[in-house]
């Protein structure tokens, strides 16, 4: 599944894309532009805005509507009408969260003057994304994700 994520909800696109799922998320973009782009793309709209969610029913654009501001309730919402597979977040499987695109591991050698040393130090895997050149590893802030995750699968 495609997923374009409206400018109310970076943190549900981050999410989706670290876990992998192709998620597009414009912090700018009008909702002319964006119905668009969903359509052309074949990509689910993800959003609180009950305006443009009425303007992608009326175009036949599929579209998911949150409705609460709690986020493990969010993702309740996604998940009850699409098929996602929500497992543990694996750098394998994750997305750029700046662009989108996909990540490749990359050796520690290749990586040594871009990053502090305490974190080449302490962890042996690292990916990068191939369009914007971030650099990501497993770190603590995955291990909440995991958390996050967790949480989730006991709701469901």
């Amino acid at each position: 599944m495609l997923f374009l994520v409206d400018a109310m909800l970076g943190n549900i696109a981050r999410k989706l894309r670290l876990f992998g799922y192709d998620t597009e998320y414009f912090s700018d973009i009008d909702d002319h532009e964006l119905l668009e782009k969903a359509k052309n793309e074949n990509r689910t709209i993800i959003s609180k805005d009950e305006c443009l969610i009425r303007r992608a029913k009326k175009k036949g654009i599929q579209f998911i509507g949150i409705t609460t501001e709690d986020e493990i309730e969010q993702f309740k919402e996604i998940l009850k009408t699409t098929n996602l597979e929500i497992n543990k977040i694996s750098g394998d499987l994750a997305r750029c969260t700046k662009c989108n695109f996909q990540t490749f591991q990359i050796k520690k050698s290749e990586i040594q003057n871009k990053i502090p040393k305490r974190i080449l130090d302490y962890h042996d895997k690292f990916w990068k994304c191939g369009v914007c050149d971030k650099i990501y590893w497993e770190g603590t802030h995955i291990e909440k994700l995991q958390e996050f995750v967790q949480k989730l699968k006991c709701l469901i």
